[in-house]
This record gives structure tokens, C-alpha cells and sequence, in this order.
């Protein structure tokens, strides 16, 4: 396992070892006073062969192992380490595995002659649909035939049983396609169809608007969800009038813990649902919150699933690249459907808005494809250039500044066009690229923002709905056939995303690995 902490090198990579080479262990998560117990270890003569904070384990349980007591060495360790974690160790005297968790995510499966474990619960449900559940503070000791769970602050055992997930597991396959990328965002359709079947005939969200109509929310997501989160909360107060507050998670964890009673109700939206920032904000919220905390979220039986009173699904299946393509779209869907039924409008009027949805999406997969391509040659030897949005599509500018970072390795940087005056306007010289993406509803402000570019030489590509204005005052003009300006953002976002696609190829990066990030982030 590559070492988030030190360089990323063979010596700092996972498993490690203690001095003997006789305890075998890896981890995920932060150990915070790893310099402290490394020197303790030097000066009590352990060979400390790495940089990775995870090397402590093994040197801990080898100082506290006596009679091949690793339940009780494990239990003086753990003393001992600060920070949220969670690892698995074995001594390779013993068929036996042991694994703890703080903090950190872990899960463990019952298959037929075996028992796994990893951090990542599809790793997990890949190999089987008996999963156990652990909790924070718990030791689970277990080989190829069983398992115990012991409480690390009682010394007591535990009895709990697997439980059955029926998800059908996520086949890996390209199905032809150049990159999963490619293949996810030519799902997006169909996930989006069984997102609203799923909840049109459940009728959860009308449910789910009773309970929650009265207080409102504060929302919090980071990275893609937190974009898909803001775009979330300009449908609810635009749709259903409802105050919706957005936060990152560590506005969370700063302000609330200053303020009490909160009553607002905390929407988490995570597609792991392992997202440690969140997690570190229901902990919070929890202590210093008087409402309820619901959960958005790809995967209902992740961590935040389990701590959350009231979870949504996204039904997006499992995406194996690492940019949040459907999973993105889905988030926005969901948001967009809660809306409607938090105002009330009837299953006719948001069948239609989703088929209508449907259409814009396909039209644009099956569309002539020139323009984008044209814009992706323009840009794909560039450092860096901006994407503006204005109103709702101002998320819309972010997710789609997000892709190109993460995928390209573009300083792309997105902005509210009607602050690019204030600053960022002496960075426009001849040619500079700038991509709007607009509504008509925001024309009148979005062509004074295109002016202020044009006028010093810049190059003005625009993605809006079909108007001659705005076609006029662009040197390329991408138009999205939809007169609702509540599709348009979600279908700009999505036009986004295959244009960041597009980019990748030309670059020869592949899109689904992007360097230095990895599909869950389970550490602070």
C-alpha cells in the first residue's frame, strides 16, 4: 500500500514489520504522534526502517508481545497512539489476524472459507454479501473460519452477526469504452432513471419532506459532493423555498462547536460515505446539534450511513474511476427531485422534468460532438484558464474547474463571473480563454462579464442555452437544448464532464488514476 505519510516509495510502503520481521502490519489513517513514538523506539533500540507513521504498530505490539499475548499488546498500544486509524496486523507464528479501528473506516466479510478485511467497503462486498459491521474502539480478532469482537475499553467480547447485503456487486469491465470514465458518464442516463424510479414509487422523499420541511438544513460535502451540495441548495431555495445553508466540514467542526442548539437538521453528502472530513462533522454536529442527521450518499451501509438517523440513496452503482462522474449527476438529481417534492408538485409534473432531463442528457451524448473537441485542442497545452459561472451555474463553474484539475492537471480556476472584475480581470491578455456557462435567465449580467474580457483581447467560450446574443458575443458557442434553466445546470455539469474527457485523451493521461488522489479519502 503506497504511504500517504512520507514519500511515496518502497521503503514507506505498506505492510510493515517489526525488528524481527515476525509481526506483519498495515493501516489507514493518521498517527499524529508518530515522531514522539518513533524516538521512544530509537532510543529503546528498534530499527525503524521507514518514514511512514505506520511502522509504530508493529514496533508497539513487538515492545508489549510476552507469551504470544498480541490481544493484550494491542490493547497497551493503542494506549499509546493518538489520532484516528484503523490497521490490521498478523504474526506470522499464528493463522491469526487482528484489526482495530479509530477513527478510520473498516469493514470485515464472511465468505465461504474465508474472513477478509479492508478500509474500503466495496473491496469488501466484491468478494462477499456477509458483511460485519466495526465500530470505533473494538478489536476484531478472526481466521479463515471465525471472528471475535472485542470492546477495547471493557476488555469485553461481543456478539454480532453479519448482515446481508443484496446489491448485486459491480462488475469491472470497460465494455468497450477507452477509460470506466467514458463508460460512467454514458451511464448517466440510465442512473438517472432509477434514481427516480426508486424514489417515485417508494415515496421516501415525500416522507423524507415532511420530516424535515420545518427546520431546513445545513448541508456539508467536500471536493465533488460539496459542488453538488451548493448546486443542491440553490434548487431548494429557488424550487421550495427553503433556506438551505451549505458548509464545508471544517466550518462544521469550527463553528458549531461555538454555537449550541442548533435546530437545523445536518444533511451529509458523501458517494463513499467514508469521507473522513464528513464523518469528523456528524461527530460534531452531534454533540453541539439538536436535529436530525441525514445522510445523501452512494453507499447506504458505509460509515456514514450507520451514523446518520435518515439515509438517501443515489443509486448511482458503483464507479470505478476515480473523478465522480454519475455518482456527481445523481447527487444533483436527488437534489433537484427533492425539491420538487418539498414543493409539492405532482408525480406528473416531475416525471416530466426528469424525462425532459433524460432527453438534454441524451441529446447531448448522441450530439454532434465538433465544438467540444474544437474547445478541448484549444485548451489541452494550457497551464491554466478560467471557467466562470453566474447564479446556479456558479457550482456548475466549479465542478467543472474540478474535473479539469483532477483529470488534467489544469490550474483551472472557477469564479462567480460577476467577481472577475474585481481581481482576476488583469490576468486576461490576447487569447486568454475563459469558458462562461450561463442560463438565459443570468444573460443580462453574463454579457457585461463577457464584454469586460472581450474588450482586452480575451477568447470567449460559452455554454448556455440557445440565444443570439450570447452566440454573438462568443468566439465559440456550445448550446444545450433546454428551456429550463434547472436542467440546463445540471446538463452544462455534465458537458463539462466529457469535455474534461476529451482533454485527458489529447494529454494521453488516463482518466480514471489520476496522480496523488485515490476514489475514497479516509484521512483528515
Amino acid at each position: 500500500r503506497w504511504a500517504t505519510y512520507g514519500k511515496p516509495n518502497k521503503i514507506n510502503a505498506q505492510p510493515h514489520t517489526d525488528c524481527k520481521n515476525k509481526i506483519i502490519s498495515a493501516h489507514n489513517g493518521n498517527i499524529i504522534n508518530t515522531h514522539t513514538l518513533f524516538e521512544r523506539l530509537k532510543r529503546e533500540e528498534h530499527t525503524i526502517k521507514s518514514e511512514n507513521d505506520g511502522e509504530v504498530i508493529p514496533h508497539l505490539i513487538e515492545k508489549y508481545s510476552s507469551g504470544r499475548d498480541y490481544h493484550g499488546s494491542i490493547l497497551k498500544s493503542i494506549a499509546e497512539i493518538k489520532g484516528d486509524y484503523a490497521f490490521v496486523m498478523t504474526p506470522v507464528e499464528e493463522e491469526k489476524m487482528y484489526a482495530f479501528k479509530k477513527g478510520s473506516s473498516m469493514f470485515a466479510g464472511e465468505g465461504t472459507g474465508f474472513i477478509c478485511i479492508s478500509s474500503d467497503y466495496t473491496a469488501v462486498r466484491d468478494l462477499t454479501s456477509k458483511i460485519i459491521k466495526i465500530n470505533d474502539d473494538e478489536l476484531f480478532e478472526f481466521t479463515y473460519d471465525g471472528y471475535q469482537i472485542y470492546s477495547t475499553k471493557t476488555n469485553k467480547r461481543i456478539s454480532r452477526k453479519p448482515f446481508l447485503d443484496k446489491e448485486k456487486p459491480y462488475e469491472a469491465s470497460k465494455d468497450g469504452f477507452d477509460s470506466f470514465m467514458e463508460k460512467e458518464i454514458h451511464e448517466v442516463p440510465f442512473r438517472i432513471n432509477e434514481l427516480h424510479k426508486e424514489y417515485k414509487y417508494s415515496k421516501k422523499l415525500k416522507e423524507f419532506a415532511k420530516t424535515v420541511k420545518k427546520d431546513g438544513f445545513v448541508i456539508t460535502g467536500s471536493g465533488t459532493s460539496y459542488n453538488a451540495s451548493l448546486l443542491g441548495a440553490y434548487f431548494l431555495n429557488r424550487i421550495s423555498k427553503i433556506d438551505a445553508q451549505i458548509y464545508y466540514p471544517s466550518d462544521i467542526i469550527d463553528r458549531f462547536q461555538h454555537l449550541h442548539n442548533v435546530k437545523k437538521n445536518l444533511l451529509a453528502v458523501s458517494q463513499s460515505g467514508e469521507t473522513k472530513d464528513i464523518k469528523n462533522a456528524i461527530d460534531i454536529y452531534r454533540k453541539f446539534g439538536k436535529g436530525k442527521v441525514f445522510a445523501v450518499l452512494n453507499n447506504v451501509n458505509s460509515s456514514i450511513g450507520h451514523l446518520s438517523d435518515y439515509s438517501l440513496p443515489t443509486f448511482s452503482g458503483t464507479e470505478m474511476a476515480v473523478p465522480a462522474t454519475k455518482t456527481f449527476i445523481n447527487q444533483a438529481v436527488l437534489f433537484y427531485l427533492m425539491s420538487l417534492n418539498f414543493a409539492g408538485k405532482s408525480d406528473v409534473h416531475i416525471d416530466e422534468r426528469i424525462k425532459a432531463l433524460i432527453k438534454v442528457i441524451n441529446s447531448i451524448l448522441k450530439g454532434n460532438m465538433e465544438k467540444l473537441d474544437i474547445v478541448a485542442e484549444r485548451l489541452h497545452k494550457l497551464k491554466y484558464f478560467h471557467i466562470l459561472g453566474h447564479s446556479m451555474t456558479y457550482p456548475v463553474a466549479m465542478e467543472g474547474a474540478l474535473k479539469m484539475k483532477e483529470v488534467n492537471y489544469i490550474n483551472v480556476e472557477p469564479m462567480h463571473s460577476s467577481e472577475f472584475k474585481h481581481g482576476p480581470l488583469t490576468l486576461v491578455t490576447k487569447n486568454y480563454p475563459v469558458i462562461f456557462v450561463t442560463s438565459i435567465e443570468s444573460k443580462h449580467y453574463t454579457l457585461s462579464h463577457i464584454n469586460e474580457i472581450k474588450t482586452r483581447g480575451g477568447f470567449i467560450i460559452t455554454i448556455s442555452q440557445n440565444d443570439y446574443d450570447l452566440k454573438e458575443n462568443s468566439e465559440i458557442f456550445i448550446p444545450i437544448n433546454t428551456d429550463d434553466e434547472n436542467i440546463f445546470a445540471i446538463a452544462s455539469a455534465f458537458m463539462l464532464q466529457i469535455l474534461s474527457m476529451k482533454i485527458s485523451y489529447l494529454k494521453n493521461i488516463n482518466p480514471d488514476k489520476p496522480r496523488n488522489i485515490s476514489k475514497t479519502i479516509t484521512v483528515d
